[in-house]
Parts: structure tokens; C-alpha cells; sequence
């Protein structure tokens, strides 16, 4: 009777929070378990080493592009520990919306490659699950959208020019965005080229 009672007394609101809480933690775990797959390699590469024997055009996309994905080590770890750290942000309360619009990108960007590589091999699951798991994402924003307004509205005030400039000033904004992109090219090559030989 105890018990029954207790269950007479939980608000609506109360059950909402708590299916959020849930969706919350629905993610996280998937960012968890496709983070740590990531990091420890399990995730992507060809399921069985025949099909790196085939011919290209005889090999399905879906194999062909996990198998791509596999080859980057460098990839594998940035992509696993942005799932990690967005599924570590969304279980805490704090953060919790910070974690949702994090995450959002990085579901919808894989939810569109398995769109796009998967065909009629089991991997057409994993579009299913994606595609709940943005909806998930969506949910909680929804669920949060009068504090995602007042962040909203914070952001695109805009800003105030401190200074006017002549229109023809504006014209020399084509070079300038040249000369800009030529700065930094040369600025950075060393660091390209560094990065180049770690992606090999």
C-alpha cells in the first residue's frame, strides 16, 4: 500500500524529468560504447579479411567504407573521445544541455554517413538507431527550449560596429581576405606538414 501510494503522488512533471533523465543517459551510453570502440579500434576496419582480396566494385559500401575509416588511427581517437566527452556532459546536470548541443552535430554527421554508405547489410540498423538517437537529442532541446531561447536571443544580438568605414573600403576586403589566407599558409606549413605525416 506504501508503495502504491508513493506512485499515486509523482507529478507529471516528475515523469517527464525523468524520461529526459533517461534519454540523457541513453546517450551517453551509446557515446560511451562507440567512443571506447573507437579508441580501442574495435569499431570500424573490414568484418572479414576476404573482402580486402575483392575488386573494389565487387565489395558493398558499407564494408568498404568502414574499412576506409579504419585505416586513420587519428581519426578513430579525436572522433571516440568527442563521443566520451559529449556523453560525459550530458549525465551531468550542470552541463547537460551543453552535452545535447554538443552532441547533436556529431549523431546527425554519422546518422548521414551511415545514410549514405549503408545498403542491404545489417548496418541499415545502426541508421535506425541513430536516427532515435537524434531524436533523443531533439527531445531533451525541446524539453530545455525556454533556456536554449534565453541563450538564443544572447547570441544573435549581434554586435555593434565601434567604427564606420567609407564604402570603398569594403572593396579591399577581396585582397586582404587573400593576403590573409596567404599569411597563414605560410605560417602554418611547418604544422601541415607535421599533421600530414601523422595521418600516413
Amino acid at each position: 500500500m506504501l508503495l502504491s501510494g508513493s506512485f499515486m503522488n509523482v507529478s507529471r512533471q516528475q515523469i517527464a524529468d525523468f524520461a529526459i533523465l533517461a534519454l540523457r543517459w541513453y546517450l551517453a551510453y551509446y557515446m560511451f560504447d562507440y567512443g571506447v570502440g573507437k579508441l580501442m579500434g574495435n569499431q570500424f576496419g573490414a568484418p572479414d579479411p576476404r573482402i580486402l582480396d575483392m575488386p573494389v566494385k565487387q565489395v558493398d559500401r558499407f564494408f568498404l567504407a568502414w574499412h576506409l575509416f579504419g585505416l586513420s588511427r587519428s581519426f578513430n581517437v579525436i572522433v571516440g573521445l568527442f563521443q566520451i566527452l559529449g556523453g560525459v556532459l550530458i549525465v551531468m546536470n550542470r552541463t547537460a544541455l551543453v552535452g545535447a548541443v554538443f552532441l547533436l552535430p556529431i549523431i546527425a554527421n554519422t546518422f548521414f554517413i551511415d545514410l549514405a554508405f549503408t545498403s542491404n547489410v545489417p548496418g541499415e540498423a545502426l541508421t535506425i538507431r541513430l536516427a532515435c538517437m537524434m531524436l533523443s537529442d531533439f527531445i531533451i532541446l525541446y524539453y530545455y527550449r525556454n533556456k536554449l531561447l534565453i541563450a538564443w536571443q544572447a547570441i544573435t544580438r549581434g554586435i555593434s560596429a565601434r567604427f564606420r568605414y567609407p564604402w570603398w573600403v569594403y572593396l579591399l576586403l577581396v585582397p586582404v581576405g587573400l593576403l590573409i589566407d596567404a599569411t597563414w599558409g605560410v605560417i602554418i606549413w611547418p604544422l601541415k606538414t607535421v599533421i600530414t605525416l601523422m595521418l600516413r
